[in-house]
């Protein structure tokens, strides 16, 4: 399991009201994990020290991301890979660098450079997705499905959009988000099965500090009276990882 998926079901699991009488004083956590989009080595490394949870390297092929991550990954942390293409070769180099996590697209991506047991993967996803591949992407065991869209106020039909991806591909999705975003679109990412979202490349650490504010600021889903209607947000724990330990809340 990716260090990327490890930090989204943690939040997933601190989500919601606390059970218990005592008092918690615990900081409210993030809505949906966080993820920075970095160019280069020093955006990689700013971006990690303003305490996102994920970093993604958005440097056009499998070199380039290799050279903005190098020194710098491990196997700790989950710095991905924003690519054009996968090929098995990229994979491989990627996985020697303790790249986390890769994001691709479902066409240009090899099949044979999938092997999520080695290192995480998400595919690029659009509205326009036919069903029935979204059916075939569930058993895969993807970190997410990745969304670009733009600013603006969501429609109601671009939210439902987004939850038959999830839906039908039992698959969180990645959403990038503009980090002006408000309380109440993140709110609706996070219940049209958003895990995690993006902020763009080039943001500064203020700028991360305000989204992450505003995750924070996100109140926690009511719990749905209807049943069998709740969105799979992450895909199912692989056997053996039930038990994994996870790190320590920072």
């Amino acid at each position: 399991m990716s260090q990327l998926q490890k930090r989204i079901q943690k939040l997933q699991r601190r989500d919601g009201p606390a059970i218990g009488f005592g008092r918690v004083s615990r900081e409210q956590p993030r809505a949906m994990a966080l993820i920075a989009t970095a160019r280069n080595a020093a955006e990689v490394q700013e971006a990690l020290a303003a305490e996102v949870d994920a970093v993604v390297v958005d440097a056009g092929n499998a070199a380039g991301a290799v050279a903005s991550m190098q020194g710098i990954a491990s196997d700790k942390l989950a710095i991905g890979a924003l690519l054009g293409s996968l090929s098995e070769a990229d994979a491989g180099v990627l996985r020697d660098a303790k790249c986390d996590f890769v994001i691709s697209p479902l066409d240009t991506t090899d099949s044979a450079a999938v092997d999520t047991e080695k290192i995480g993967q998400a595919v690029v996803a659009t509205l326009e997705m036919e069903d029935n591949t979204l059916r075939a992407l569930a058993p895969l065991g993807l970190d997410g499905l990745y969304v670009e869209r733009g600013g603006g106020a969501m429609t109601l039909g671009q939210q439902l959009g987004l939850v038959r991806l999830a839906s039908f591909a039992s698959t969180g999705l990645i959403v990038t988000v503009e980090v002006g975003a408000s309380v109440g679109e993140l709110r609706v990412l996070r219940d049209s099965g958003t895990v995690a979202v993006a902020a763009p490349a080039g943001t500064s650490a203020e700028g991360i500090k305000t989204l992450s504010d505003t995750l924070k600021a996100v109140p926690a889903p009511r719990k749905n009276k209807r049943e069998g209607s709740d969105i799979a947000l992450v895909p199912a724990a692989k056997n053996g990882d039930e038990g994994e330990e996870h790190e320590e809340e920072e």
